[in-house]
């Protein structure tokens, strides 16, 4: 196999380190000291069991078990212990009274049932009116399947109301002779005759012989047997002798006194005598006067302060980063798209697999919920379900096609070797060395990512984990799918974000990878690259910032997809470890089946690197948009181009005379324009004056202007007539121009000694006169008809040349229908009379502060509205002698 000697010593890297993480990592994780000795249907069995011993008829209840930790108590476990002494402590022995790992039984009564249920708790009013459908009972059980907690948050009552087991436990060693006495009297008859009073001493005799005929006396004569503080622990110790507390390290603590849907009750507090491994513990059993169990709850550290202000403040920095992080992107793609330099094609194609994706995953979850698959039919619920995963998939969708095809561009354009492995992928160039190697690399980086996590939990003991639940397998139905999936997206999701956009602008905006590598790392330590919650903060940001260093490194060495992959193959193994480390786990077929993906990659790798096709014989890939802007980039330059010369074309200097001012400008509506004027110098005392306009606009206009200039060029010099020239020029302009085309055009002579201007108008603009002497301002339009409309005697026929004698200070202006044609934004023209009014006010300004002012008036006149024709003017004015 044609291996570098370099990728033989990463692979020996690779394996070192997935070495070091199997066999570092168990005495590191805390999930590590759970034994599930006990299998679901055990556990089904034993709360059904005890379930139906507190007189709660089970098979009213809907089941959903699952296997959970205290994460309260393993954070605080961690924080106090440390973690890696902590798991040491936890695989030594075994520590009573201390239960971060716990089975939780879900009892949901069943629509038909829950009714029922509520009305026997009692004859008070309260009782009678029928539960919420969200009622429910938890019962949490240990490792041996002994009861820790009955959780009752709804208060929902037994149908048995009197235990007489629990009532017996009051009179101590007349337990048995008191439960058979209570059994001869039906319920109706005892069931009132028990009273909650805390002020009152135990009313039993001494002496044990006489304890049950005490009670059938207070029976028989309708009296209230007042319960004492005494009493109501006595039935507590009964429920918890049977629990998975060891009550001699408990002492009584506290009663209160309370109504559970109108029935009267107390709750007997047992506290722990000493600490244990540093921590409090309460329990607290809810009872009815009747012996009735309402709740055992187990508090651990109840006086500790519950919020963490650091992680609450370090929680709301990442949600205003990440807002703002997004708020930045959407501004970036719509900058993006107005300039066309997005690939929409492959970003709809990812678009719409993240959000499927995305909506199995909800659709998963749902389905792993007992609640949604046994709802009795209630379709309405269920398809408001689907539509709600639909929703959250379209939203997904929206997100991953704005920024992956922003990330995709930026990449493209600042770093585009990073998406070197996904252009191949995506000309459907699978089977060549570079994808193997990259198949091969993301497996080993994988594990030396994971092996990396594993020497940080190391150097970090009091970095804590958090885990509510355990196993990934009961996170939702079909685990491997749902794994493959979750870590996919938040994988792609990372390296989106983080390395194509944020890597690519910070990037292209300074071109140095060690900024660049150093802001990817802070992102990297802000957004926490690995799944699941850890803390303290610091020591969370400084192995974030490790982790990022290593993501960051894979990236700068490879490309996106090999990142991609590697982070995939790191967050698979993270959230797979339940799946060896915990005994009898039920996580382990996931935990195979990576095994089987990481070894499918790295077959098809191996493959690909012995057989695939070598680097340099593969084609390179430019998106059609990188195409299309390059060739617009081309046209622009040659624009640019064409522009530059036809500029070189107008008068580079106008003349200057003792007694005569010339003042010029054009500017075209686009690049280039078919607009015209020139000064040509005839001899020291003539100087001709050309304006012209051609038909249409940009490149074709241009050309013919320019051919109308060299034919001008090439006659004035030779023929002294305006008229005759312009008869010429159209001979010669219908015999090389396309039909169609015509050409607007004055040419004059002006006789610098004589003081005369003789000119020829082919269909153009008026001229405009005006004299010294009076406020009067002519347009002048001899006959003629536009250049290039026919080649007929008629146009020779209808040129007319006139010969104006001018006064000093007279003013004459030439100019091209966009002056006077001008759109402001309400659409109205500048127009002629506009024009010949502010020529009119300025004819005292000299020929240059004329030009300037209708040049400058026509532009505060259009004002942010696109001009549209070309606009060209020439001024000329006798100067006074």
């Amino acid at each position: 196999m044609n291996l570098l000697t370099r990728e033989y010593g990463f692979f020996a890297l690779g394996l070192i380190a997935a070495v070091w993480f199997f066999v570092g990592y168990p005495s590191q994780d805390p999930r590590t000291v759970i034994n599930l000795s006990q299998d679901k249907q055990e556990v089904r069995q034993k709360a059904e069991q005890q379930f139906e011993d507190w007189g709660y008829p089970e098979q009213n209840f809907k089941k959903i078990i699952t296997y959970r930790s205290n994460h309260s108590l393993l954070d605080s476990l961690q924080k106090k212990l440390g973690r890696s002494d902590f798991v040491k402590q936890f695989r030594s022995r075994q520590v009573p009274n201390i239960k971060p790992f716990y089975w939780s039984v879900v009892f949901s009564p069943t629509s038909s049932e829950s009714d029922k249920i509520v009305i026997s708790a009692g004859s008070d009013s309260e009782s009678q009116e029928g539960p919420p459908r969200d009622e429910h009972i938890i019962l949490h059980l240990d490792k041996d399947g002994k009861v820790i907690e009955f959780l009752n948050p709804s208060g929902i009552m037994p149908l048995q109301s009197m235990n007489r087991s629990a009532l017996a436990a009051v009179f101590e060693t007349s337990r048995d002779s008191i439960k058979a006495l209570l059994s001869s009297y039906p319920d109706s008859v005892i069931l009132d005759e028990f009273v909650i009073d805390l002020q009152q001493n135990t009313q039993s005799p001494g002496n044990t012989t006489g304890r049950p005929a005490f009670l059938k006396e207070k029976i028989n004569k309708g009296q209230k047997y007042l319960l004492s503080r005494r009493d109501i622990f006595e039935m507590a110790s009964y429920y918890l002798e049977n629990t998975g507390w060891d009550l001699s390290a408990f002492e009584p603590d506290t009663i209160r006194l309370n109504r559970v849907n109108g029935t009267n009750a107390a709750s007997a507090v047992y506290a722990m005598k000493e600490a244990s491994m540093e921590q409090q513990l309460k329990l607290e059993v809810g009872l009815t006067a009747a012996g009735g169990l309402v709740h055992i709850d187990a508090n651990y550290n109840p006086d500790a302060v519950k919020s963490d202000s650091n992680t609450d403040l370090w929680r709301l920095f990442q949600n205003i980063f990440i807002f703002l992080f997004a708020l930045g992107g959407i501004i970036l793609f719509f900058f993006r798209i107005r300039s066309r330099a997005i690939d929409t094609q492959p970003a709809l194609i990812v678009s719409i697999l993240c959000g499927l994706a995305v909506s199995t995953l909800v659709v998963l979850f749902v389905l792993s919920l007992n609640d949604f698959v046994l709802s009795d039919g209630d379709w309405t619920r269920n398809m408001m379900v689907f539509v709600g995963a639909g929703i959250a998939g379209a939203l997904a969708s929206l997100a991953f096609f704005i920024f992956f095809a922003i990330g995709d561009s930026i990449t493209r354009q600042y770093w585009p070797q990073k998406l070197e492995m996904y252009d191949y992928i995506r000309q459907g160039m699978l089977f060549n060395k570079p994808v193997g190697l990259m198949l091969v690399r993301s497996v080993l980086l994988g594990f030396i990512l994971a092996g990396l996590w594993t020497l940080l939990l190391w150097i970090f003991p009091h970095l804590y984990m958090s885990f509510e639940n355990i196993f990934t397998h009961e996170r939702a139905a079909w685990p491997p799918l749902h794994l493959v999936l979750n870590d996919g997206l938040y994988a792609f999701g990372v390296v989106l974000a983080i390395f194509l956009v944020l890597g690519g602008q910070v990037q292209g905006y300074w071109k140095n990878k060690t900024v660049t590598s150093s802001i990817l790392v802070l992102a990297c330590g802000i957004i926490v690259p690995m799944t699941g919650n850890y803390g303290p903060v610091l020591q969370q940001f400084i192995v974030s910032l490790v982790i990022g260093l290593g993501l960051v490194l894979i990236y700068l060495r490879w490309d996106f997809l090999t990142l991609f992959f590697s982070y995939f193959m790191f967050l698979g193994l993270m959230d797979t470890v339940s799946g060896w480390i915990v005994t009898n786990s039920m996580d382990g077929y996931i935990f195979i089946m990576l095994m089987v993906l990481m070894g499918g990659f790295l077959v098809g790798g191996f493959l690909a690197i012995a057989k695939g096709k070598e680097q340099k014989v593969l084609s390179r890939y430019v998106p059609p948009y990188v195409e299309e802007l390059a060739q617009e980039q081309r046209i622009k330059q040659e624009l640019q181009i064409a522009r530059e010369v036809q500029q070189s074309f107008l008068p580079a200097q106008t003349p200057e005379f003792e007694h005569f001012e010339l003042a010029g400008i054009c500017k075209p509506a686009y690049e280039t324009g078919g607009d015209y004027y020139d000064f040509m110098q005839l001899d020291d005392k003539r100087v001709a004056v050309a304006i012209g306009d051609v038909s249409g606009k940009g490149i074709q206009a241009a050309f013919y202007m320019t051919f109308i200039k060299g034919i001008l060029h090439s006659l004035c010099r030779e023929i002294d007539s305006p008229a005759e020239i312009l008869k010429k020029t159209n001979r010669l302009f219908c015999d090389n121009a396309q039909r169609g085309t015509f050409i607007s055009l004055v040419y004059g002579i002006i006789d610098l000694e004589e003081q005369t201007f003789r000119f020829a108008r082919a269909g153009h603009n008026p001229i405009i006169r005006m004299n010294a002497g009076d406020d009067k301002v002519d347009e002048l339009q001899p006959n003629g008809i536009g250049l290039g409309l026919t080649k007929s005697k008629a146009f020779d026929d209808n040129i007319e040349e006139l010969e104006l004698n001018l006064a000093q200070e007279d003013v004459l202006v030439l100019y091209t229908d966009g002056i006077v044609e001008a759109l402001n934004e309400a659409h109205v023209f500048y127009g002629s009379t506009r024009l010949n009014s502010k020529l009119r006010n300025n004819k005292q300004r000299t020929a240059a502060e004329i030009l300037k002012e209708i040049s400058e008036d026509v532009r505060s006149f259009i004002g942010d509205a696109k001009q549209h024709d070309d606009m060209t003017m020439v001024v000329m004015k006798c100067k006074r002698n």
